[in-house]
């Protein structure tokens, strides 16, 4: 689910103009950063982020149900909307730091600009240096179907001898990917040969992939 929501809406924000998507993306942080707010002790807020993290990565169907919100804002004298205002907020930024992949400096970035206390800060940081590595992971595997690249080794030959004089010299990458397939668990091992000008193109098509992820992890 996390996802499916994740790619809708990049691509809605894709279909957008650059300058329309960034006020966008600036007004939905604005909203979050207003409405987290809350009057929890750090452990209490610390046990929200806990089950806002197993609920929307894990998918522990149980996680933050009414009976456990009840207990975490038991001593709490925030109105029902102001909680369920507070939990959204703190969903929508845990879903934007994973999308992006966010550092522990970014994050605690962010954090500062909230209308939350120091404690509560340093909780969201705690929750995140502890859970990014595991939630980056979970959702890396849930996005790969098919083979999975677990090596990848070359090196560079020179052509002793050649049909075509023109092609003696000339320098040759010989590339060995090792795959793993994830159908029968084996490894499969992938061989190729490539000039410079063939090299050079598979590069230029890296570097588009490259760009693409990071206009999407932007988002």
């Amino acid at each position: 689910f996390f996802l499916v929501q994740c790619g809708a809406q990049a691509a809605s924000e894709a279909s957008l103009s650059p300058a329309r998507s960034l006020a966008k993306r600036g007004t939905r942080l604005k909203r979050i950063r207003s409405t987290m707010e809350n009057d929890l002790s750090g452990q209490l807020f610390l046990t929200l982020l806990r089950q806002v993290v197993k609920k929307i990565f894990y998918g522990e169907q149980d996680a933050l149900n009414n009976e456990k919100k009840s207990r975490i804002f038991a001593d709490s004298k925030m109105p029902k909307q102001k909680i369920s205002e507070c939990i959204v907020s703190c969903d929508r930024l845990l879903r934007k730091a994973a999308r992006g992949n966010w550092a522990q400096n970014r994050m605690e970035q962010e954090v500062a600009q909230f209308d939350i206390s120091e404690e509560h800060q340093k909780v969201f940081c705690h929750i995140w240096k502890t859970e990014s590595s595991k939630i980056h992971k979970l959702i890396v595997s849930k996005t790969i179907w098919n083979n999975e690249l677990n090596d990848f080794a070359w090196r560079i030959d020179v052509k002793a001898n050649a049909k075509n004089t023109t092609d003696i010299n000339e320098p040759t990458a010989i590339i060995r990917l090792n795959l793993k397939n994830r159908q029968h668990g084996g490894s499969d091992v992938l061989h190729c040969e490539m000039d410079k000008d063939g090299l050079a193109s598979v590069v230029a098509e890296l570097d588009k992939i490259q760009e693409q992820i990071d206009n999407v992890s932007s988002q």
